[in-house]
């Protein structure tokens, strides 16, 4: 199927590695222009290069108001205009504290301030560009604890910071798709769950020493717990953003809808 997002411009936030790498690198197999985002500098030109296709690396900390703004700008200026955001850089919270009682406040708000503030200020400073383009779409990269908590592991960090900034993030996309639907843009927010980014082997480090087990056990106990029998990876969700993206969803806006390998037991209607 041609998704009709050849040389359509698109900047991918956090497009530096994990998620946001893959979804970069499969807007460039659909030729689309790419830019991408992140607070390393050297790491950005190195995920350029292996994404190949012209993409360009702009360094910014999306905590930072001013960077948000500028990051968008020089997409804007560098392409001549914008199809695409797709709002996926985040934090990592993996060290939070498991009880509540730990945890200070800055703790509590990391992922809503790394994540939803950063996808609301570039969304924010896109929105005239996206207009624009007439047919503008923004992806929002959100996370499954935006609907279910999962089972505290003794030593396992709270989910708590996660949910908060996941299910802000959500509702921020129903409120923008809203508001927006009248200029021809379309807002959606994909939920993953855990997913085998470079941050997976660190995760499976710390299970199988808080459980006494091999990281191979640690992996197979993980693994099957998901439906399909495996953790999924950042390429199971690069087909859904690209569909979100395309000009064929005009008429998909406000949904959420989770790449989970069938873990998420909640029915969704």
């Amino acid at each position: 199927m041609d998704l009709k997002l050849r040389n359509a411009a698109v900047l991918v936030t956090g497009g530096s590695r994990g998620i946001g790498l893959a979804i970069a690198k499969g807007f460039v197999a659909e030729g689309a222009r790419v830019a991408i985002c992140g607070r390393d500098q050297a790491r950005l030109e190195a995920a350029a290069a292996e994404i190949g296709g012209g993409t360009i690396g702009f360094q910014a900390d999306l905590f930072q108001p001013d960077d948000c703004r500028a990051v968008v700008e020089r997409a804007i200026a560098h392409f001549g205009g914008l199809d695409v955001l797709i709002n996926n850089a985040s934090t990592n919270v993996d060290g939070t504290p498991g009880s509540l009682e730990d945890m200070t406040d800055p703790q509590v708000m990391e992922r809503f301030m790394g994540k939803t503030m950063g996808a609301i200020r570039c969304t924010r400073a896109a929105l005239p560009a996206l207009k624009k383009a007439g047919a503008g779409r923004v992806v929002n990269i959100g996370g499954s604890s935006a609907r279910t908590v999962g089972r505290h592991r003794p030593g396992a960090p709270s989910g708590l910071p996660q949910g908060i900034g996941n299910a802000a993030l959500a509702n921020f996309t129903r409120h923008l798709a809203e508001e927006v639907a009248r200029d021809g843009i379309v807002a959606n927010i994909i939920h993953p769950s855990l997913t085998r980014t470079d941050r997976h082997i660190g995760r499976m480090e710390r299970r199988a020493a808080s459980s006494n087990i091999s990281i191979e056990a640690a992996e197979a106990e993980v693994g099957d717990t998901f439906p399909i029998g495996r953790v999924p990876t950042p390429e199971d969700i690069v087909p859904l953003v690209l569909l979100f993206a395309s000009p064929l969803a005009a008429a998909i806006t406000g949904q959420a809808l989770a790449v989970d390998g069938g873990i998420g037991m909640s029915v969704q209607y």
